[in-house]
């Protein structure tokens, strides 16, 4: 409560400190506080918070951006909250319509913004969303059918294609983790998620290491399925930590790394434990 009181407060104080500016727009200090707020409510999972901050945001950066990535980053995190958490893809369709041909976006970008919108529409079909499902098989089947489509469509792993597919895959794989915890299958979802998680990242500052691939890593030490989930995990470290000034990786990190791929690698696999 005390959280969005403060949002709409800060809100309330923009617009009172620019009102008398007739294109309302932000100095690039005051575009960053907007950025860093949404993205601190959108990585404590606060999405509704994140998503006024957001679109406040797209709102400000019309009349110049503080930097030029940040707008693509921004929709695919809006387009996240609609697919993933809302599972509302109409909501998604009306979002992305107004981006399609925006001219900040460059033409690869908006080849992206079309082929989101086409996703949206395809899920629509499905008729079938993540919160009417029971069944596990169902909801296997679905999260890997969009995990392998949004896979599929990325000519490497920070390729924008597909996005809007692993979050829709996200959405079922998620509730499958934590109500069918037991299920043979697991192992694999937890290696999905990771990839989804390693896919879909953005800014930089906002990284954090993949929970999803260390713990199908503790889970099946030993095994095929743990040794892809730490090549995974290792490319995902270094990437996080790679940057104009190289790979900034810190040695405590490296150590971590070292000790998930021996048990990873293990020559006997212990038997399935769970943590």
């Amino acid at each position: 409560m005390f959280r969005a009181l403060l949002i709409l407060a800060m809100t309330f104080v923009c617009f009172a400190a620019h009102g008398k500016r007739k294109d309302l727009t932000l100095s690039n200090t005051e575009l960053e506080s907007y950025y860093r707020e949404a993205q601190r409510e959108f990585h404590k999972n606060n999405f509704s918070q994140a998503q006024v901050l957001f679109t406040e945001y797209l709102d400000r950066t019309k009349k110049g951006l503080n930097k030029k990535e940040r707008l693509f980053w921004v929709i695919d995190q809006i387009g996240y909250i609609y697919l993933k958490v809302k599972s509302d893809p109409d909501g998604a369709i009306t979002f992305f319509k107004k981006f399609e041909s925006d001219s900040r976006l460059s033409e690869a970008e908006q080849d992206t913004i079309s082929e989101w919108i086409g996703v949206s529409k395809d899920w629509k079909k499905e008729k079938e969303f993540p919160q009417k499902i029971q069944g596990a098989n169902k909801l296997y089947s679905l999260g890997k059918k969009y995990f392998d489509r949004g896979i599929k469509k990325k000519s490497y792993p920070m390729d924008d294609k597909g996005n809007a597919d692993l979050a829709i895959s996200e959405a079922y794989l998620r509730p499958f983790i934590i109500r069918y915890d037991d299920d043979p299958r697991i192992g694999d979802v937890l290696v999905m998620m990771g990839r989804i998680k390693y896919n879909l990242r953005t800014d930089a500052d906002y990284w954090s290491e993949n929970f999803y691939l260390k713990e199908a890593i503790r889970r099946y030490p030993g095994t095929k399925l743990a040794q892809s989930a730490w090549k995974k995990l290792n490319d995902d470290i270094h990437i996080g930590y790679s940057g104009s000034s190289g790979d900034n990786t810190p040695p405590s990190i490296l150590q971590m790394l070292e000790m998930y791929k021996k048990i990873a690698f293990m020559k006997t696999p212990m038997p399935n434990r769970k943590r």
